[in-house]
């Protein structure tokens, strides 16, 4: 199931460098969902940031991505590469973004809002729920938040985590296995604290 995709990024990345801009748009739209998501979470304000920033950091990775091709050794790593870029740009947002806020003077605490015509204490529980799971998707190693990214966001998880990982069908739903475990125990131990 991997190799198609290899095969296509491969075959698109040699196309873009011949002079076809249309292949490059077939990589951005192969990858675009997950570089969303790498830039919304790990970019100003994590998960609670706002869309369109990460948006905006989408559109830069993309661009410093065409404008590097060339350092492209291994095209069947090239899913790799553009999310390790995508994850250079949020760092590089990150710290912009804390710089300005110091030198502002304010602190932005944006949440999402939860309105689901349920009660203030509703709302109030969600959002300290949400909290929580932030920070335990956050205390995850790399790979395990990565698996889960994938297999939510991607219409082919073992496919793209072939590509991005490197790893066999059994691999990733061994990660994922393992990633889910943990994320379980996390939240656990979490309310587990908040009940003593």
């Amino acid at each position: 199931m991997s190799t198609p995709v290899k095969h296509d990024d491969c075959r698109d990345l040699a196309a873009v460098r011949a002079g076809d801009l249309e292949a490059f748009g077939r990589i951005h739209d192969r990858y675009s969902r997950l570089v969303l998501s790498i830039c919304r979470r790990q970019g100003p304000g994590g998960p609670a940031g706002s869309l369109a920033e990460a948006e905006d950091a989408t559109q830069e990775v993309f661009i410093r991505a065409y404008e590097k091709l060339e350092r492209v050794e291994d095209c069947t790593r090239l899913g790799s590469w553009i999310a390790q870029i995508a994850r250079f740009v949020s760092l590089e947002r990150l710290r912009a973004s804390g710089r300005r806020r110091k030198h502002e003077g304010a602190a932005m605490t944006t949440m999402p809002t939860f309105d689901h015509g349920g009660s203030a204490e509703s709302t109030a529980m969600q959002r300290e729920r949400f909290r929580d799971l932030e920070s335990a998707m956050d205390a995850l190693p790399d790979e395990e938040r990565l698996a889960i990214h994938i297999q939510y966001l991607e219409h082919d998880p073992v496919g793209t985590a072939a590509n991005m990982l490197g790893l066999s069908r059994s691999g990733y739903y061994k990660l994922l296995a393992r990633a889910r475990a943990r994320l379980a125990e996390l939240m656990r131990s979490h309310d587990g604290e908040v009940s003593q």
